[in-house]
């Protein structure tokens, strides 16, 4: 789904490192996951129980297993300390176990970034364009408008981590991911740190790829709603209202999604399966989120 690609310069293989993190990987994630490691370096971090290869190598990646799910922040932290202390890497590039990439996906979203760079050397992070997997229409916010700031460069308030390139240059300065947040809103927290820091973030429409958010999705108009599983609807309230008392944090952010998790809390719980379970983890998630504002 890769579009211009024979125009673009490519990296060398070793200026790009993936993160990757497995929770609980089918036999085919895993299939994928060997087959990614034969060509390029990187960093598996496993948050299963068990461990899902042998040793502390798969072909050209480190493999570290974590025995227990530490949550997506700290996982991909585990990998980006070890990429940045390794020193070669210019990129890091963000995989997802169950999301599947084109030959050579890696190097054209750096070479996309490194493209973006030399018109906009304030870029953090750069993403593909993202389309379900079941309908391939794109993913787009209710609240904002694509706007282009060059012709393959659509800046964003904040992008997904699947597909995502990061410079290691860039991580330096603005730090790794918020662990407290353990999964939801941890790639948007730090997007939006980087933005307070001076920096933009945003997507190519020239790198595209299927992307399954949540367990489905249900249609309200012309707007797509991720359904989540039950237990993700806790961390998602909690951490909006953790992110609620800090600064950097955008207003309008702030404002919008505090209205789609309040008009959420009332109607998704009669539209979906489990709906009484995720209702409860949102009501959890609410409480949580005030006693530890309360708390600091």
């Amino acid at each position: 789904m890769e579009e211009r690609a024979a125009d673009i310069k490519l990296p060398a293989n070793s200026d790009v490192a993936l993160v990757l993190v497995l929770y609980n990987p089918s036999a085919d994630d895993l299939h994928n996951v060997t087959q990614l490691s034969m060509r390029y370096e990187g960093v598996i971090v496993d948050n299963s129980d068990e461990d899902n290869f042998d040793g502390r190598e798969v072909n050209r990646m480190e493999y570290i297993p974590l025995h227990g799910n530490h949550g997506i922040a700290e996982a991909q932290n585990v990998a980006l300390r070890n990429i940045l202390a390794r020193g070669r890497a210019h990129y890091a590039v963000f995989f997802d176990q169950d999301s599947r990439y084109q030959e050579g996906y890696p190097l054209k979203i750096a070479a996309y970034f490194e493209q973006t760079a030399s018109l906009l050397p304030n870029i953090a992070a750069l993403g593909p364009t993202v389309i379900t997997n079941d309908t391939e229409e794109e993913y787009r916010s209710v609240f904002h408008d694509d706007r282009y700031l060059t012709s393959d460069f659509i800046v964003r308030r904040d992008i997904i981590s699947s597909g995502c390139c990061i410079s290691t240059a860039v991580l330096n300065a603005v730090g790794l991911l918020d662990e407290s947040l353990f999964i939801d809103f941890v790639d948007t927290e730090w997007c939006f740190r980087a933005q307070s820091k001076g920096y933009i973030v945003g997507v190519t429409p020239r790198v595209k790829i299927k992307h399954k958010v949540g367990l489905g999705e249900i249609h309200i108009g012309k707007h797509i709603v991720s359904i989540a599983a039950p237990y993700r609807y806790y961390y998602q309230y909690r951490n909006f209202l953790l992110l609620l008392s800090r600064g950097y944090v955008p207003l309008q952010f702030k404002i919008n999604f505090g209205i789609k998790l309040l008009c959420r809390f009332f109607y998704l719980p009669f539209m979906i399966k489990n709906g009484w379970k995720s209702w409860q983890n949102m009501a959890r998630g609410i409480a949580d989120g005030i006693k530890a504002i309360l708390s600091k």
